[in-house]
């Protein structure tokens, strides 16, 4: 693969989670999901790759639709025509 942007997405998604927080403590929306305040948090400051069934609980904890954490300002279709060359 000539360039993985994983890092980058993950910082992007990282950043549209603190967005949609905004002043909801990770503390409550924890106390509406299977997930802890520290994990949350670890999420939303990309200190760990996290699973999935951890960003659909923060979703459900937001109450939110788990898309929603994913609606970020990448190119995937420039992306993807760079790894093909194209």
């Amino acid at each position: 693969m000539k360039d993985n942007k994983t890092e980058e997405i993950k910082t992007l998604i990282a950043g549209r989670l603190k967005q949609i927080k905004g002043d909801i403590s990770y503390n409550e929306i924890s106390g509406k999901c299977h997930t802890t305040a520290a994990r949350i948090s670890d999420v939303a400051n990309n200190n760990i790759d996290c699973q999935l069934t951890t960003l659909i609980d923060i979703a459900i904890g937001l109450r939110i639709h788990p898309k929603d954490l994913f609606n970020i300002d990448f190119d995937f279709k420039k992306f993807y025509q760079d790894l093909d060359g194209k």
